[in-house]
């Protein structure tokens, strides 16, 4: 267990669990969530290793459904279910709401998943050690870009519904701005490090989002849903200013002109 610069001494009620559970608990300056998962991957001594955050609460079964998905003779890595543990929050419920909608969209567009969040996710250790790990300039989107590298790599990345964990992340009308400006960030440093069609993935999706919404929303009935409608509007004003607000200045015409360019190679 990797404590990022937490201000509570864990210490103390870990030490029940430190010996049944073989646990090692390592205390680290903050240096955000892709070194912090780093320290537990150098740490790690079995030959999987799993992440998972302190605001999830994973249900019974999940490690082993997980775990037993992945394989590093494949190689293949493993992402679980993610469900909203604060129903009464509406912005908790919001963020999941956005999740399931990429989740929708990548099953509709490729037939499967092509990440998972990194509060549910598994993979073979040393695999994952040879790729370099997170990176940890990145201080959100670390699990996309991972997730990016590992297919690029030729490795399989495969989701197992079973295996699932609540997710207890309480938010603000604050938070929830605050979160997604800095994920427009996250998105804005992805899309301008790779040379695939991360960008034009991300637009077609922003494009599609009002058709793959609506049935969502729907479920929620008139008042909830109306609230859910608004608070996806605002995700996408703030994840937008983010992205801008990161984004180099090249960035967007040099992807138009990577599209350009391989459209051309096609013909």
């Amino acid at each position: 267990m990797v404590s990022d610069g937490g201000t509570v001494d864990l210490g103390r009620w870990l030490a029940p669990f430190v010996e049944p559970l073989r646990l090692r608990y390592i205390e680290t300056s903050p240096g955000g969530p892709a070194a912090a998962r780093n320290h537990g991957l150098a740490a790690a001594r079995g030959d999987i290793v799993v992440f998972v955050d302190d605001d999830c609460r994973p249900r019974p079964g999940w490690l082993h459904a997980l775990t037993s998905c992945v394989s590093p003779s494949l190689p293949r890595a493993a992402g679980g279910t993610t469900f909203n543990g604060l129903t009464a929050n509406p912005y908790a419920e919001a963020a999941q709401l956005i999740l399931d909608l990429v989740a929708r969209y990548e099953h509709e567009t490729h037939g499967g998943a092509r990440f998972f969040p990194s509060n549910n996710l598994a993979f073979p250790t040393e695999r994952l050690r040879c790729l370099g790990g997170f990176d940890e300039s990145f201080r959100t989107a670390e699990d996309r870009e991972l997730c990016r590298r590992w297919r690029q790599a030729g490795f399989a990345l495969v989701q197992v519904p079973e295996a699932i964990v609540d997710h207890d992340v309480c938010l603000n009308l604050f938070g929830f701005a605050r979160k997604f400006f800095a994920y427009g960030r996250g998105a804005a440093r992805l899309h301008s490090s790779g040379n695939d069609s991360s960008f034009a993935e991300s637009a077609a999706f922003h494009l599609r989002l009002p058709v793959l919404a609506g049935p969502q929303l729907a479920r929620y009935g008139l008042r909830r849903g109306a609230g859910l409608l608004a608070l996806l509007t605002l995700w996408e004003v703030a994840n937008l200013a983010g992205f801008l607000s990161a984004t180099p200045r090249r960035f967007i015409g040099n992807a138009v002109a990577r599209k350009a360019s391989r459209e051309r190679q096609a013909l």
